[in-house]
């Protein structure tokens, strides 16, 4: 028996609509790897892990050969809550997103990568989430687009696989893949989509399905695809 999903359709940057009703309860360690090669991702819902299927990306991290940025780091010790929540804040605002639940929850296995000016300011972070020694997701990033001049936004990916691929991981995650604000990770090197049933490289049929997302504003839309 061999189970199928169809991710032809979803939202995510105004609101989650990519589940479709299926999930995995009560996945131990050891099959976190194989809930990540059948397209499921785990998200933090009330600090609760909540695994979900949809449209997952992911890079290949032997087939890149990105730099690292040296003022990032890993947060350790205490994290600056009320700053990370003030640079998404502003993060949303420039990119005209609603804030994403997830941004206050966190997961024991999450871990947090901050971005510093050259003046030492914290300007950006992400959320990494460590599924095991091969898999890493790189699950939030948040900037607050007052020095556009530093490109951040894909730097720090590029820095994430380049640093991941030096810690040993053989996948990073990019998570769902929807919209044309998700268009973007198919230019990354390595990269893969799962379409429901298989992992595709096919990144002109995923362009193409993150553009027919953003067009599909209500039911009737939705009906016609």
């Amino acid at each position: 028996m061999k189970i199928q999903f169809n991710h032809n359709f979803g939202h995510q940057e105004q609101g989650e609509c990519f589940h479709f009703g299926c999930e995995l309860v009560d996945v131990p360690l050891h099959e976190h790897n194989a809930a990540l090669d059948f397209g499921f991702l785990l998200t933090a819902n009330n600090g609760k892990p909540h695994w979900y299927q949809s449209r997952s990306c992911r890079v290949r991290t032997a087939d890149t050969d990105y730099a690292t940025i040296e003022s990032a780091q890993l947060i350790e010790g205490r994290m600056p809550f009320a700053e990370m929540d003030h640079i998404y804040t502003a993060y949303c605002y420039y990119k005209k997103f609603k804030k994403y639940f997830e941004v206050g929850h966190f997961l024991p296995m999450d871990r947090i990568m901050g971005y510093y000016s050259e003046a030492g300011d914290f300007v950006a972070w992400a959320k990494l989430r460590h599924y095991s020694e091969q898999a890493i997701e790189t699950v939030l990033f948040a900037w607050d687009y007052a020095t556009p001049a530093l490109r951040l936004g894909q730097r720090s990916l590029e820095h994430e696989i380049a640093w991941a691929k030096q810690q040993g991981y053989e996948f990073v995650y990019l998570g769902p893949g929807y919209e044309r604000s998700s268009m973007y990770k198919a230019d990354i090197v390595g990269f893969e989509w799962w379409t429901g049933s298989e992992w595709s490289q096919d990144v002109d049929q995923y362009r193409w399905l993150c553009r027919r997302d953003s067009k599909i504003k209500n039911v009737a839309d939705l009906y016609d695809v």
